[in-house]
């Protein structure tokens, strides 16, 4: 958590791992980051120097849905708004950007709960980008997802879809 020479407060991410090369980071960082829906997280900026990588997000209040399933502050209805808020994210991925992308891990701990607890469908670190002409039926180098969360297709190198992500939607 950190706050901008403009008062806002950021969350910062550090990358560990960049076995992505700079370009494709790159890349991949100036499609995300044009990405604007009121249920996914908004990146402002990002460092990249060789390996060492920061994310600089908007700072989400109450955490992560994981950490308020338990809470009594969550009722019924926040629940299903929850529900639908992250389903709406979802399908801004899937269906209205002008890139294709999967997110390839929903689960719980990626979606964040702002202030008033309207969800954000956060952390793209395994998503997977593609452009809209190309036929979104392909296959991935390397499993991405969370065991328990991963469909059926992530697991078995399948040609995937956007299903992947709607089953992993289904289970959380």
């Amino acid at each position: 958590k950190g706050v901008l020479s403009d008062k806002r407060v950021a969350a910062i991410k550090r990358l560990n791992e960049a076995d992505q090369g700079e370009g494709e980071f790159l890349a991949e960082v100036s499609i995300i980051g044009r990405i604007n829906h009121m249920n996914l997280i908004e990146m402002w900026g990002y460092c990249a120097n060789g390996k060492h990588r920061l994310l600089v997000y908007e700072y989400i209040e109450h955490g992560s849905l994981a950490e308020n399933l338990l809470a009594s502050t969550l009722d019924w209805k926040k629940r299903f708004e929850i529900a639908q808020g992250t389903a709406k994210g979802l399908a801004y991925l899937h269906e209205d950007c002008l890139e294709w992308v999967l997110h390839c891990d929903v689960k719980p701990q990626n979606i964040l709960l702002d202030s008033n607890y309207h969800p954000k469908v956060a952390d793209f670190g395994l998503s997977k980008l593609q452009s809209r002409g190309v036929l979104p039926n392909s296959t991935f180098s390397k499993i991405r997802g969370t065991r328990g969360y991963m469909a059926p297709e992530l697991v078995f190198n399948l040609p995937i879809t956007s299903k992947v992500d709607v089953y992993s939607y289904g289970i959380v």
